[in-house]
């Protein structure tokens, strides 16, 4: 059969150009390198100085937010265009260009990176512009140097995607392939189209109808791949095609697919052609999950990084306004791991594919790319580099080069199962591929003790004896009883000079926090209540923990849930939202009441949180969402909730014993892994185990945080993970807890920055490979690496079910007996100096001995009769036991 060939009478850049000059109209060029041009661009912000020099404007930076302004041209109306920027950074970075004609925004905006000392020549997609339009250029850097030479304008075509000509394929008729409940039948008759099923229900179908399109003097061309001649037999399904195009070059496009592990169709597809191509759409594999059965519908969908949805659209507006809303063809760098999910019924349909980096993913449900009536995920080349794409687009702004017998080659896997939700999807990805390695030699511990003590004693974090949250404009120092801590620890592992500074260090911090806020004080995102177990008085910290129980169990309520409420005249988060509230938004304050009620150990406080947690029903097998509602939507997925909601789950198992609150912590654990890289975003030193906080935008709009790791909200899940791994040792998580926290430590400000010295970027730039925003204090990272080094946690709990017993220690609590009458445990503390060991929620005065020895309650023990708990003072490691007459 020949091949369907159409020829769209759509122009190069170079012809489209060539038109331009000969209608008369020109372009307007800055030219930077002559005087009077560099001259006319000026309002600096923090910036310096600006100099004309012979390569052109010379910009010396002194600020968080530097950039200057160009003066106003006239564009023709109508006509895309290419912005050619040439200029040069002594730092290095992410540069942005505006372009308005009234105010700069984010969406009229172009991202670009500078390498550092070294000159760069980018090409950016503009819009239509017109007449006054200037341009705003913020150069990379909050310090250095940088010198901006020229921006150069070209016309731009604008490539055309396929046409929207989906042809259903035949019901399948033969089945060709199986792989446990996966099958995979053929549709004669219906070219590439074929028929996945699951349990012997129908969940997908391939594309029958795949088209490519290249370049031919200058002109797109379409053309469709012809009728596949069908192999099949030992194991394989194997469709080929061989077709010539109009340039009489010889295309050959082969797909094999083979039965793999249980669930699981691996496909290889391979194209070449005999001389040189200028492509623009090349699919690799197409499928359309729903046609002809559940149709647009789903339960759930993931697109790993990118969308975590109910049956609701993706691409929408709910967590992101512009551009970057349109995700079905995303940057590369976006993607935490390359797997598409569609959940319908009972069961799921996952495609995962390697080597991510050289292809596009596709994804879109429902389908609005090409028609189908279901649903659509999918491998195309070329690549999707965060530059040479439209967002979402299907074609790029530029062709690439395919060699004449040079082979394109894509392996695939298809998957399917059982699963009321995508996890399951997600578990049988980590099953396939593992999880990968993270930089185990990256930073010794001797190396991290020596940088997180200059983060608390040499950075702008510490200001005398008070400390800051960050550093950065409205965060004021304050008192900070976990800096006491964490210096504490730091000491204990430092060289002498370094440990004499930091206890000294510490003892000024902790002397700045009254008795009654050890349990509260910290500036770090991970909190526990240590401080009253290392440094003493624990009768006033279990008096605080009571009130904040009781404090956070009015806050949730009768019906035990926290409604959001916009702030008078403020932004209303949950307006994308179907509800009111939300998982993030409820675990948080519940998480904090059960821990509270542990420690404690009022045994009235601690049902009544398991009874806030048991009515958490409404949230199970749901998507973790709405945990940072001071800026993100309501319903935007977030790798926060799920770590507020593993806490609280671990926390109620421990408290209980019941079976179910395991398992919820298990989901919700799983809930958060599609936050996490688990492929190189961009094939550098940094960006494996980076955690995507947020799938949206501050206020909807910027910054937006796809592609952009905020590794403190990872590291609050690595938290509540190392704490699950406590109770489910079997599962992965230690190992991505600890994964995460050497991407924190590899996100840390080093030495060279003598004001940011071991302190926590709230973001991470991966392209650019450096640290970025407000500096977040050690704690964050240093609540993880005390686990990550020793293994021993910086604080433990543990429940002695049958006595009634909580025990809460600085260190690892070992159980040995849990009897009624009698129990046994052991400590493993930190500290070097003698520490309390809290013992609540008691019946009544036990006996206890400490390493064999019996032991008299006088200080510095105590015993409180009224609320029942005893704190006992240990040094080292201690074996405790108590019992009751």
């Amino acid at each position: 059969m020949k091949p369907i060939i159409c020829r769209l009478a759509i122009l190069s850049t170079l012809l489209v150009s060539h038109l331009l000059v000969r209608a008369g109209v020109s372009l307007p060029v800055y030219d930077l390198t002559r005087p009077e041009e560099a001259k006319r661009w000026g309002g600096p912000h923090h910036i310096s100085e600006l100099t004309p020099v012979a390569e052109g404007l010379r910009m010396v930076i002194a600020g968080e937010d530097p950039y200057l302004h160009g003066p106003a041209a006239n564009f023709p109306t109508g006509q895309l265009l290419w912005v050619k920027v040439r200029m040069k950074s002594s730092v290095g970075g992410m540069a942005q260009l505006f372009f308005y004609d009234r105010q700069p925004s984010e969406e009229n905006s172009r991202r670009f990176l500078v390498p550092k000392d070294e000159w760069a020549e980018v090409r950016l997609p503009l819009p239509a512009l017109g007449p006054n339009y200037r341009f705003r250029l913020d150069p990379p850097g909050t310090s250095g140097e940088a010198i901006l030479a020229s921006l150069q304008f070209e016309a731009r075509a604008e490539f055309k995607g396929p046409v929207s000509q989906w042809q259903t394929p035949a019901p399948g008729r033969r089945r060709v392939l199986k792989a446990g409940s996966v099958e995979w039948w053929d549709a004669p008759g219906s070219q590439w189209g074929g028929e996945m099923r699951v349990d012997g229900k129908v969940m997908a179908y391939a594309h029958a109808r795949l088209s490519v399109s290249y370049l031919h003097d200058a002109e797109q061309e379409w053309m469709d791949v012809p009728a596949p001649r069908v192999v099949t037999g030992r194991g394989r399904y194997r469709l080929e095609a061989v077709w010539n195009d109009k340039r009489g070059a010889e295309w050959r496009y082969a797909q094999e697919m083979r039965a793999g592990a249980e669930g699981v169709l691996e496909i290889n597809t391979v194209v070449e052609v005999s001389k040189d191509a200028e492509i623009l759409y090349l699919p690799m594999f197409l499928l359309a999950p729903g046609v002809g059965t559940y149709g647009t519908n789903k339960h759930q969908a993931l697109f790993a990084g990118l969308e975590y949805l109910e049956n609701e659209p993706s691409s929408s507006e709910a967590d992101i306004i512009g551009p970057e809303s349109r995700r079905q063809v995303p940057a590369n760098h976006k993607i935490t791991f390359p797997l598409m999910v569609v959940q319908e019924g009972g069961h799921y349909v996952a495609l995962e594919y390697d080597n991510h980096l050289s292809f596009s993913g596709v994804f879109d449900s429902p389908d609005r790319l090409y028609g189908s009536g279901g649903h659509v995920m999918g491998v195309i080349w070329p690549e999707s580099d965060g530059a040479n794409r439209p967002e979402g687009s299907l074609v790029p702004h530029f062709a690439k080069l395919l060699r004449a017998g040079q082979k394109i080659e894509c392996k695939l896997r298809l998957m399917g199962g059982k699963g009321d939700t995508v996890i399951p999807a997600v578990q049988q990805y980590l099953v396939l591929n593992n999880l990968p390695a993270y930089a185990k030699d990256y930073l010794s511990q001797a190396d991290y003790v020596q940088l997180a003590a200059q983060g608390w004693l040499r950075s702008k974090i510490r200001e005398g004896s008070l400390y800051r949250h960050a550093v950065w404009p409205g965060f004021g120092a304050q008192p900070a009883a976990d800096a006491a801590v964490y210096m504490t620890w730091l000491a204990g592992r430092a060289s002498a000079a370094w440990s004499n500074e930091l206890h000294q260090a510490a003892a000024e911090a902790l002397a700045r926090v009254t008795p009654n806020q050890y349990y509260h004080s910290g500036v770090s995102h991970v909190r526990g209540p240590v401080a009253p177990l290392v440094f003493g008085r624990v009768g006033e910290s279990v008096a605080s923990a009571r009130n904040l129980a009781e404090q956070q169990l009015k806050r949730l309520g009768s019906e035990y849930l926290v409604t959001y409420r916009p702030q008078a005249g403020g932004t209303d988060y949950a307006r994308t939202y179907w509800t009111n509230h939300a998982n993030g938004l409820t675990f948080q304050p519940l998480a904090e009441a059960l821990q509270a009620a542990a420690f404690c150990g009022d045994r009235e406080l601690i049902e009544r949180a398991l009874a806030a947690l048991r009515a958490q029903k409404r949230y199970e097998g749901g998507v973790p969402r709405g945990a940072q509602t001071w800026e993100i939507p309501l319903h935007t997925p977030d790798i926060l909730a799920s770590a507020h909601i593993v806490k609280a789950y671990v926390l109620g198992y421990e408290l209980s014993g019941d079976l179910n609150f395991l398992e919820q912590a298990r989901y919700w654990a799983w809930t958060g892994i599609p936050f996490v890289y688990l492929v190189n975003p961009t094939g550098r030193q940094v960006g494996i185990y980076s955690t995507i906080a947020v799938l949206g935008a501050t206020s909807w709009r910027a910054p937006v945080w796809f592609g952009q790791p905020v590794q403190w909200c990872g590291l609050v899940y690595a938290d509540a993970l190392y704490r699950l791994a406590e109770v489910d040792p079997g599962g992965i998580w230690r190992t991505v807890a600890d994964g995460i926290t050497v991407a924190g430590l590899q996100h840390t400000w080093k030495a060279d920055d003598v004001q940011r010295v071991g302190l926590l970027p709230d973001y991470f730039l991966l392209r650019e490979q450096r640290p970025d925003g407000p500096a977040i204090n050690p704690g964050t990272v240093g609540a993880n690496a005390v686990n990550y080094y020793t293994q021993i946690p910086l604080y433990d709990f543990r429940r002695f079910a049958k006595m009634g017993l909580n025990v809460h220690a600085p260190g690892r609590i070992q159980k040995q007996k849990d009897g009624a009458r009698f129990a046994t445990f052991r400590v493993q503390g930190w500290p070097a100096q003698p520490y309390y060991v809290l013992l609540s929620g008691l019946p009544s005065k036990p006996r206890v001995r400490i390493n064999g020895r019996e032991l008299l309650m006088e200080p510095p023990h105590e015993w409180n009769e009224g609320a029942r708990w005893m704190a006992v003072q240990v040094q080292g490691w201690a074996n405790i036991e108590v019992q009751f007459p």
